[in-house]
């Protein structure tokens, strides 16, 4: 018998367990949970940086612009102020809604994470002591075949 199927017997013997497949299902799902709350969280402080740097962009380009020329009849130092203030309004919203976004998810990764470890712990208990009994099973085998 060689290794390959001695490791599909076993892995057989241990999803036949239902405490074993109840848990390594809850840590796939909760591994998977973890995995997806980052990358949101990740996704919300990327975007929160992305809207930093409009903001930042906007307060350049209209503290740059000169009343002369062309421009004087198109923009007053009234209306420049009014531009940057509603610009400076609606990047605080979508700043605001990233971090409300990037601590929900934080809130959910934490849960996970948490709940992902206690699943790590029981996972840890019930695996080798079915490997030891699927050993124990092994031999017994072995010595009735005798």
């Amino acid at each position: 018998m060689s290794f390959a199927d001695d490791y599909a017997r076993l892995e057989e013997f241990l999803k036949a367990d239902p405490d074993y497949a109840r848990i390594e299902s809850e840590v796939s799902r909760l591994t998977t949970l973890c995995n997806e709350t980052s990358q949101a969280v990740e996704d919300a402080t990327r975007n929160y940086h992305k809207w930093m740097c409009c903001e930042s962009a906007l307060e350049d380009k209209v503290f740059a612009l000169s009343d002369d020329g062309d421009l004087a009849f198109v923009f007053t130092h009234d209306l420049v102020a009014e531009y940057l203030s509603d610009g400076q309004e609606m990047f605080e919203r979508m700043k605001r809604a990233e971090l409300v976004k990037a601590g929900e998810a934080s809130r959910l990764w934490l849960m996970a994470d948490e709940d992902l470890e206690v699943a790590k712990v029981s996972y840890s208990k019930v695996r080798p002591a079915l490997v030891q009994a699927y050993r124990d099973k092994q031999a017994a085998d072995k010595e009735a075949a005798q």
